[in-house]
């Protein structure tokens, strides 16, 4: 329960009240108590929506998108069409979620998700034909894989206490002490010192860092498999990752990941609540590809399990806006680097 309200954004703290209140709402309707079993579901489905949205921001869910549901809600209690406009409507919403929280206008949290988990099943119920029902399947699972992409290509927990599809971050507990903020400013400055060697990729792939995705990026991760099974936790020498940004031929070494070497460790906070940790879930499985994506309600496809990876910190070496310690870089930021 802690996780769940840690997953709230603040601009959806109105959002999720209305969500709340709103079945105390809809069983007060007597032509909601009189009607059939799908109709209910489906008046009771689109007041929801039509109540969650009043309180959401305006670019997430506006005035128009709840009187257009509220105006689906009575069209269905009084036996008129209403299958095709709600298809019509809870498509466009979870497109628009879908590109907003791609710019980073929505935060894709347990609001939002929970939303979209019942424009869902409010768009399952109104299909009543074989192909527009594959149809349906097939866009929870596009939209499934495209808000896990989302979540996890933004990496955003900058300043916030909030857990995002795919990412766990430890809290951040009491202020650091004296000693604490000391000890921070020493491992800082010791990476800092230890990395000058790696001020190229070629120097860091002869000293055995290997590259784990796109050789080009603004964030672009090196790692060391020697490192990751050597039981050196926080060693400024022996860092588990390098980051690089790399353009073209150009590379700037922006710092490094330490990494715990097993799953459900605790990585040293040196620092208290200046040095963070955080791990990513990911499933696993059999069968090929071997691994999945962790859907935006927090399951695995079918036939793999979830896994949480070992606990990770950052340290910058490049002064960036929050200090060595910042939880995210900016990408915009990172290309302004000289």
């Amino acid at each position: 329960m802690r996780d769940f309200w840690l997953g709230i954004a603040p601009e959806h703290r109105v959002g999720l009240l209305c969500l709340l209140a709103s079945p105390l709402l809809l069983v007060q309707v007597r032509r909601w108590r009189a009607a059939a079993l799908e109709e209910r579901w489906c008046s009771g489905l689109l007041g929801t929506l039509a109540i969650v949205h009043l309180g959401l921001p305006p670019w997430f869910g506006s005035v128009l998108s709840a009187g257009l549901f509220g105006w689906l809600a009575v069209r269905c209690l009084g036996g008129r069409s209403w299958r095709v406009q709600s298809g019509f409507l809870v498509t466009a919403q979870l497109l628009l979620f879908v590109a907003a929280s791609g710019v980073r206008a929505a935060t894709p949290d347990q609001v939002g998700l929970t939303v979209a988990v019942l424009e869902l099943a409010l768009l399952s119920i109104s299909c009543r034909r074989a192909l527009a029902r594959v149809g349906t399947v097939a866009l929870v699972f596009v939209f499934g894989t495209a808000m896990w992409v989302v979540s996890i290509a933004g990496h955003d927990h900058e300043g916030v206490d909030r857990i995002q599809a795919g990412t766990v971050q430890r809290p951040a507990g009491p202020p650091p002490s004296a000693v604490e903020r000391a000890a921070a400013r020493d491992l800082a400055a010791q990476v800092r010192a230890s990395t000058t060697r790696y001020a190229t990729l070629a120097a860091a792939e002869a000293d055995g860092y290997r590259v784990t995705g796109s050789r080009t990026g603004t964030q672009v991760h090196f790692e060391h498999k020697g490192h990751q099974n050597d039981d050196r936790i926080l060693d400024p020498a022996a860092p588990e990752q390098l980051v690089y940004a790399v353009r073209g031929d150009r590379a700037r070494l922006l710092g490094v990941v330490f990494q715990v070497p097993v799953a459900g460790a605790a990585g040293p906070a040196i620092g208290g609540a200046d040095t963070r940790w955080h791990a990513h879930d990911v499933c696993v499985g059999l069968l090929p590809p071997g691994f999945g994506v962790v859907s935006p309600f927090g399951s695995c496809p079918g036939f793999t399990f979830a896994t949480t990876l070992p606990e990770m910190i950052h340290v910058w070496v490049v002064d960036p806006p929050g200090g060595p310690y910042a939880e995210h870089l900016d990408d915009d930021w990172i290309k302004a680097l000289p």
